[in-house]
Order: C-alpha cells, then sequence, then structure tokens
C-alpha cells in the first residue's frame, strides 16, 4: 500500500533532510513536486489542496525560519499533517459492551466476508471470546463461506432465525449473550452497487442490534470511487471506521487518504494479502512515517513480539556471544525473519532504509528457504559439527533439500565465516557491538527484544 507514494515523498523528504536553508521559492517547488505525487497516487483534488496548505502555511511559519535544520522541520511538520488526514490518532475498537457487535457492510466483491474472518482471527489473539453470523439472507453461499472461515479460525458460527436480515441479527446477538460470547462480528448482504434497499436492510439490522461499531469494507483498487461508496454508506449507517481490503494489489493508495480526510471515517484496518493472518492495525502517524520514509521501528518491534519466540532469541543470543552458534540455530533464525516478512519486508519498516519500494519487492528469500531445506536435511551432529559434513554426506543432503552440492559447500562457507566473526565477538567487546548494532537501529530498550 502506497507503493508509489512512499518511493516519491520519501525521495522529496530525503533531499529535505540535508537542506541547512529553504527558501520560500525552495518550498513551493517541493510542495508542487508532492502535489504531483498525491494526484499521482489517486488522492482527490481537495484532499491534496488542503494538505498543501496546511504544510505551506506552518513552513512558513518563524519555527522553520529560526531554525538550524529547516529541512527536518518541513517533514515534522508534513508528517503531522499527513497523520491528520490519514485520521489523527489511532482508535482501537470499543468492545466494551458484553456481547459488542462489529458490524461489517459494503459492496459486493469488497472483501467482507474475508474480512470478517480475519478480524475474528485478529480479535481471538487478543484473548476476546469472539462468534460470527451473516445476515445475508438472500446468498445462502454467503453464508456457508462465512461459517467455513469460522471453522478455520476456530470460532462459533451462530445461525440466526428468521427470514429478514434484522432478525437474523436479533436471534444471533440472542445466542452470542448466551454463550457468553465478548465479541459478535456481523457480515450484512451486499451488492454490486449502493441502492435504497441495500442501505434500508443495513439500517434496520443497525438498529435491531445497536452495533459498537459500522465498519465499512472498502476494496483499495476501487480508487476514488471509494469516497462516494464511504459517503454513501455514511450517510445512511454512520460510520465509525471502515478497512481497506486488497492493499497489497493497488500500488497507490489515495483511497485511505481520501475517505479518512473526507468523511471523517478513519480507516481502522487494511487487508494486505489473501491469507487470513494477512491484516493490520492501522495506525496513522506511523503510516505517515512509513510514506516519508521514515521506516516504522514501533510496527517492526511488534511484530518481532508477535512472531519471534523470547526465549529461543534470548538462547541465542548467549550461543552468538559464546561462539557456539550451530546451524540449527542459524536455520531457526532464518525462519523468524521469514515469519516477519522476509528481508523485504523487514527492510521496509526499518527507519533510514532509502530503498525504492520496487526493489523491495523484488527482494528474493529463496536462497533463504533453500538453507533451511539444506540445515533440515542434515542429521543433529552435521548441524552441531559442520566439519563432520563430507562429499557422501554433501550428496545425501542435496537429494534431501532439492539442491545442489555446490550451493551446500556456499552455505557451509557463509556460515564458517559467520562463526568466525562471532568469535571476535566474545566477551564484553561482543557484547558491546550488539548494543551499538541494537542503537543505531533504533531498537535499544525496546520491549520484545533480546538483552545483550
Amino acid at each position: 500500500m502506497f507503493n508509489t507514494l512512499t518511493d516519491k515523498l520519501g525521495t522529496i523528504a530525503n533531499k529535505l533532510r540535508g537542506s541547512v536553508r529553504v527558501s520560500e521559492a525552495d518550498l513551493d517547488a517541493t510542495l508542487r513536486e508532492m502535489r504531483m505525487a498525491l494526484l499521482e497516487a489517486d488522492v482527490a483534488l481537495p484532499v491534496v489542496r488542503h494538505l498543501m496548505d496546511a504544510v505551506r502555511e506552518r513552513a512558513l511559519g518563524v519555527d522553520v525560519a529560526k531554525s538550524l535544520q529547516p529541512g527536518q522541520v518541513i517533514i515534522k511538520i508534513l508528517n503531522d499533517e499527513l497523520t491528520m488526514v490519514l485520521g489523527g490518532q489511532r482508535r482501537d475498537l470499543n468492545t466494551s459492551k458484553i456481547p459488542s457487535v462489529i458490524m461489517l457492510c459494503g459492496l459486493q466483491g469488497a472483501g467482507k466476508t474475508t474480512t470478517a474472518g480475519k478480524l475474528a482471527r485478529l480479535l481471538t489473539a487478543q484473548g476476546k471470546k469472539v462468534a460470527l453470523t451473516s445476515v445475508d439472507a438472500t446468498r445462502p453461499a454467503a453464508r456457508e463461506q462465512l461459517q467455513l472461515l469460522a471453522e478455520r479460525v476456530d470460532v462459533p458460527y451462530l445461525i440466526g432465525k428468521g427470514t429478514k436480515p434484522e432478525d437474523m441479527a436479533a436471534s444471533a446477538l440472542q445466542q452470542a449473550r448466551l454463550g457468553g460470547h465478548h465479541v459478535l462480528i456481523l457480515d450484512t448482504a451486499g451488492r454490486q452497487v449502493v441502492d435504497d434497499v441495500l442501505m434500508s436492510e443495513i439500517k434496520a439490522v443497525e438498529k435491531k442490534v445497536a452495533a459498537s461499531e459500522r465498519l465499512l469494507v472498502l476494496d483499495a483498487m476501487t480508487g476514488q470511487t471509494a469516497l462516494e461508496i464511504a459517503e454513501n454508506f455514511h450517510a445512511s449507517v454512520s460510520l465509525t471506521g471502515c478497512i481497506m481490503s486488497k492493499t497489497d494489489a493497488d500500488m497507490r493508495g489515495g483511497a485511505a487518504l481520501s475517505v479518512a480526510f473526507s468523511t471523517g471515517v478513519p480507516v481502522r484496518y487494511v487487508g494486505t494479502g489473501e491469507k487470513l493472518d494477512a491484516f493490520e492495525l492501522f495506525d496513522p502517524e506511523r503510516m505517515a512515517g512509513r510514506i516519508l520514509g521514515q521506516g516504522d521501528i514501533v510496527g517492526l518491534v511488534e511484530k518481532m513480539e508477535a512472531t519471534i519466540d523470547k526465549e529461543k532469541a534470548e538462547e541465542a543470543v548467549k550461543k552468538m556471544r559464546k561462539g557456539k552458534f550451530d546451524l540449527m540455530d542459524f536455520a531457526e533464525q532464518m525462519g523468524q525473519m521469514q515469519n516477519m516478512g522476509g528481508i523485504g519486508g523487514i527492510m521496509k519498516m526499518m527507519p533510514g532504509m532509502n530503498v525504492p519500494q520496487e526493489a523491495l519487492g523484488q527482494f528474493d528469500d529463496k536462497p533463504i528457504k533453500r538453507m533451511q531445506a539444506m540445515v533440515y536435511s542434515m542429521t543433529g551432529k552435521e548441524r552441531q559439527y559442520p566439519k563432520i559434513i563430507s562429499g557422501s554426506r554433501k550428496k545425501r543432503i542435496a537429494a534431501g533439500s532439492g539442491t545442489s552440492i555446490q550451493e551446500i559447500n556456499k552455505m557451509l562457507k557463509q556460515f564458517a565465516q559467520m562463526q568466525k566473526m562471532m568469535q571476535k565477538m566474545k566477551g564484553g567487546k561482543g557484547k558491546r557491538m550488539m548494543q551499538a548494532m541494537a542503537g543505531k537501529m533504533g531498537m535499544g530498550g525496546m520491549p520484545g527484544m533480546p538483552k545483550f
């Protein structure tokens, strides 16, 4: 999401960072570049005008004129204004009521049903007891699809009784109440286009269950049409937020900026792929930083906390410090990197990594997977003592991992070089080096990170 915009605004921001003097003419030229980048990213014209006017007004203020680093101050101003356009402060879902009803609405094909499954999985991981239901009275296939998704994410699917959507919703809510569920996610019907019948149906459902959250699921690929869709739904049912689906396929992302600013309905989550775990909380402040090429170190640490086994990480650090890091440890660390989105995914969130989005997408994680396959094809003794791996053993490992003897030789050589480096890092000197590395990456003292 925002790939094109991130590339262009990130480049502009980098130019500003090194500026010791920014004249009004320089500022106007920079804002022109930004305006073009935003329009090309499919951001609505009124939104672009507001953002540029707000940045210019603040950038011409006394704070910038007196600053020793005017370029940095302008980036901070742009970051603040972009955060406001994206929705300001992040808001968590209101689940104070038991059960809380989260109603999903949107057009057919926007990804409502899949989003319901993704949201159920996420809330379950947060310790909430979740149930799913569909009130699509006209499409039995939609109800069956959600039932299958409920099984996949291991939450109950409640079958609402009645023929009218509002009666089905009330019945499911009563079942959720009796079952002691914290949250009931309610998937409503969709249509190809916004029409009066759909709006009346959704209003009737909402009135019957008094939903705590009314979330619109929007297909990110609809571009500026998303704004019109959001305005229509918001006029009928007072929306509390929207979820952008299919953001992995959208290179522009202007819809998110346009919808949040024009309707006042904040983006709460984004779907980043087809898998059920490809679903992220949307934080306007952190997203603004990522768009401007400043990374998202907090998001990176959160991802680490969610994917990295802390005990294994601590053990790996101890082994590194003692120089006893073996091939199995190496393979496990490669696996942890894969769980965090691979090399490209990690670099995208690192501050100061000014790599074009197109280049990030071309990072090939296949060599890492091949290395893992090689290690998993070894015996326990071979992993611990790679020096015993003879020609015949290499032949067996190559056959088991679908690789070649040349690839195994290359991997063993790389591992030997890494072990030599770790030998040099033994003791206090190594500890100081690792602490310095963590500090440079902005990770020193952050939660979820092993202590060096």
